[in-house]
């Protein structure tokens, strides 16, 4: 082609990439051949519309594209529905690469860019997706951006595993708190059935507790006719903010010191921090009580499925601990007694009676029927051929004549 006789190879491929995929450089281009050989200005102007066209284009993807991943970093409200969030979500920097972190779920390494450019499931905007089929196994992302950080986000779910798509708002007043909250947590031991991970201050309390966990292992398991788990891993934050910032929440109140995370992974506050910030003496009741969590949740499934009476009732009764001075409870005392339905939407409720239901169930019908009342999710009515007011009532009784008129 007359424009291109002058050009080396390596340009002429440039030149033949940029125009196949830029309905502006194929015109340019078919201006160029049309020109006479004896025009060689215009030519060469030309040439250099064609050639500064494609390198400025080019710097302004490629600025656009790849941007730092400081930018991404933040807190963000999630929701299945656009502007409905009902959890969080944290992005983070640990070791040059960023993770994102949901309730309930690992952290997560998130790359963004592949080879300066996004990654194939990345976009700017949702109409550069490509089609999307049913079968499809692959997350996409679509990222929103305002002038140098990451305001919205979506990410397009497989629908054979997930009904609904995430969407995500970035919570400015806690862009401080979006960091990697484990990053004190350099101490690991790990054991037949465990592993630990926090810092150093708790060496001596977890080389203790370990022993202790594993001598209950096969009793726990045994109790709920449990075949063997795969390896539980105790996590141990330094404190109260971070801890609260590793499951999520922060800001939260200072009584949550401890939480289920996923199917085999339990985080929880620092006992010795418990002990020399709060004066609270060292237990491994909270520790303990989590772990039946763990083989609750393994042994019958989606804690979302159990009602909450039954999950921390449970946990409570063979994990650690009844309420102490029941009988002080002023509801209690004025006979002002809490459906299961109210137990089962009251955190307080469920910690301060959780124990005793159980405890009465186990004496009149054994623990047998506990443990089907947990194969079939807390249902009283199949499990103890009686109906739920009739249960209410019986407990009760019970919790009058055992605890309340002493």
């Amino acid at each position: 082609m007359i424009c291109e006789a002058q050009l080396p190879p390596s340009t002429l491929v440039t030149v033949d990439r940029n125009v196949a995929r830029n309905p502006l450089l194929a015109i340019l281009r078919e201006r160029c051949v049309a020109l006479n050989q004896t025009h060689m200005k215009v030519i060469t102007f030309c040439l250099f519309l064609l050639l500064s066209h494609n390198l400025f284009s080019q710097d302004i993807k490629e600025a656009y594209e790849t941007r730092p991943l400081s930018q991404f970093v933040g807190y963000y409200n999630v929701g299945i529905k656009p502007n409905k969030p009902f959890f969080k979500s944290r992005w983070y920097l640990k070791d040059g690469a960023l993770y994102t972190i949901y309730d309930s779920d690992i952290d997560r390494k998130f790359e963004p860019y592949s080879g300066g450019k996004l990654s194939y499931n990345v976009v700017y905007d949702e109409k550069d997706l490509p089609e999307i089929k049913e079968s499809d196994t692959t997350y996409y992302v679509v990222l929103t951006f305002k002038k140098d950080r990451l305001e919205q986000f979506k990410v397009i779910r497989p629908r054979k595993e997930w009904p609904t798509d995430l969407y995500g708002y970035r919570i400015p007043e806690l862009d401080e708190l979006a960091v990697n909250a484990e990053k004190q947590m350099t101490q690991e031991l790990r054991t037949d059935n465990f592993r630990f991970i926090y810092s150093r201050k708790d060496d001596l309390f977890v080389k203790s507790f370990s022993s202790k966990i594993e001598s209950l292992y096969n009793r726990l398991l045994d109790e709920f006719r449990s075949e063997p788990l795969p390896v539980t891993t105790y996590k141990l934050y330094p404190d109260l903010e971070s801890y609260h910032n590793g499951v999520l929440t922060p800001g939260a109140p200072e009584w949550q010191k401890g939480r289920v995370w996923t199917e085999n992974e339990i985080k929880l506050v620092s006992p010795t921090y418990l002990e020399t910030e709060l004066n609270e003496p060292i237990s491994d009741d909270l520790l303990i009580h989590e772990y039946v969590h763990i083989i609750h949740w393994n042994k019958f499934g989606d804690p979302g499925n159990i009602p909450k009476w039954l999950w921390e009732g449970v946990a409570l009764y063979k994990g650690c601990c009844a309420w102490d001075d029941i009988d002080q409870l002023d509801y209690l005392k004025k006979e002002k007694f809490p459906s299961l339905k109210k137990i089962n939407w009251n955190g307080e409720f469920q910690y301060q009676l959780g124990y005793y239901l159980i405890e009465f169930i186990d004496a009149k019908w054994g623990w047998e029927k506990v443990i089907e009342l947990m194969t079939n999710n807390g249902d009283i009515e199949v499990t103890l051929s009686l109906s739920v007011k009739t249960f209410e009532k019986e407990f009760y009784d019970y919790l009058k004549n055992e605890y309340l008129n002493k």
